[in-house]
């Protein structure tokens, strides 16, 4: 039965940033609001959730999570297998699916195991937050300041890659500290999930690379949203539904809210005077409180230092447990398990952020920006 306060509970933020918007307009002269909303990122970012979703929707990663899976022999290994998976896919799936895709089977094959799973999934959280830092598709901030400051792709993967790079050299560290007990093959299952439509992955294989070349400025970005939504009506239109509907609804009245903040004077002054020097420190603080994608589109209003953006905000994913919507991902599917403890999983969460994010915070700081 539909509840319109379950719809607010789950689409919190997109209800939060249309309040933010229409309290705005009040300050801004009438104008055509829509004209601030940037039609291409949103028609990107549902052309990628499109494609992500059929690859979900035909056992792709059922299967990817299976072959880590059989080839593991402990289950530290089997551990840095499944981190490392979701470190390096969520470069190109985005880091929330890749917890959507990953966490619920590490849930399974550790209460298999009769195993804790609080520190793997932990782990995986950061990893698929610093592994989507990398492209400028791995997350929802990224896509936008790529796309907003037309930040030349050669720069913006100088920006990124060192940071991704230290990234993954702590959590193979971190990795080593999961206990260690021999794993029984048959968790996998007795028989390999099958991949369903084999030749429709092929070409949604393509889809996915005129996607990633439409964010590049190579194809068209209409052409690429044609193409996804002409495919998908054709062979699979229940992909349609799969789709993030509050995210692009966070991203369009946003896109308002910074329209109307950038169009009122004494705001943009006192705001850019504090901000000014400050891009990295504010990026990463405003992403605790409000979330990074939010923090970056509202700081882009204020300054034109996209490097410290991207890093405050890339980095500022990490701290609190709403600094990156992706992580509440991991923190209700261990909720759902039996007896839960969340004060653990809260625990081991915030020390492990801590530890990346000042360890990121002081490397960014004196040998990036």
């Amino acid at each position: 039965m539909f509840s319109f306060k379950d719809l607010i509970k789950k689409e919190a933020v997109a209800f939060i940033a249309a309040l933010a918007a229409l309290i705005s307009c009040f300050f801004v002269p009438v104008t055509n609001y829509v004209d601030y909303i940037d039609t291409d990122i949103i028609a990107v970012l549902f052309s990628l959730m499109m494609v992500v979703a059929a690859f979900r929707e035909n056992n792709a990663f059922a299967c990817l999570t299976h072959a880590v899976i059989s080839r593991a022999k402990s289950s530290r290994g089997l551990g840095l297998a499944l981190v490392m998976t979701v470190f390096f896919s969520s470069m190109l799936i985005t880091n929330d699916v890749a917890l959507i895709a990953f966490v619920p089977f590490t849930l399974m094959l550790w209460e298999q195991m009769g195993l804790s799973p609080v520190y793997v999934i932990v782990l995986e959280t950061i990893a698929a937050n610093m592994g989507s830092a990398l492209a400028p598709t791995g997350n929802p901030q990224n896509l936008y300041l790529f796309s907003r400051y037309a930040i030349p792709p050669e720069e913006f993967f100088g920006i990124t890659l060192r940071i991704t790079a230290v990234s993954f050299i702590m959590l193979i560290i971190a990795c080593q500290f999961i206990k260690k007990v021999p794993v029984d093959h048959s968790m996998a299952g007795e028989e390999a999930p099958r991949l369903l439509n084999p030749k429709y992955l092929f070409l949604y294989g393509a889809l996915f690379i005129l996607c990633i070349l439409s964010v590049f400025d190579v194809v068209d970005t209409i052409t690429a949203f044609a193409s996804v939504c002409v495919v998908a009506a054709i062979m699979q239109p229940q992909l349609f539904g799969r789709v993030d509907y509050g995210l692009l609804a966070t991203f369009a009245f946003f896109f308002i809210f910074v329209g109307n903040i950038q169009n009122i004077p004494t705001v943009t002054e006192f705001a850019g005077g504090y901000i000014e020097g400050r891009e990295f420190e504010s990026a990463l603080i405003a992403s605790q409180v409000i979330s990074n994608v939010p923090a970056a589109m509202m700081l882009s209003a204020f300054t034109d230092n996209y490097r410290a953006l991207v890093l405050g905000t890339d980095i500022g994913g990490l701290g609190t447990i709403i600094a990156s919507l992706a992580s509440l991902i991991s923190y209700k599917n261990y909720c759902k398990t039996e007896e839960p403890h969340r004060l653990l999983y809260m625990t081991v969460f915030t020390v492990m952020n801590i530890i990346f994010l000042a360890v990121l915070y002081f490397y960014a700081k004196f040998f990036v920006l």
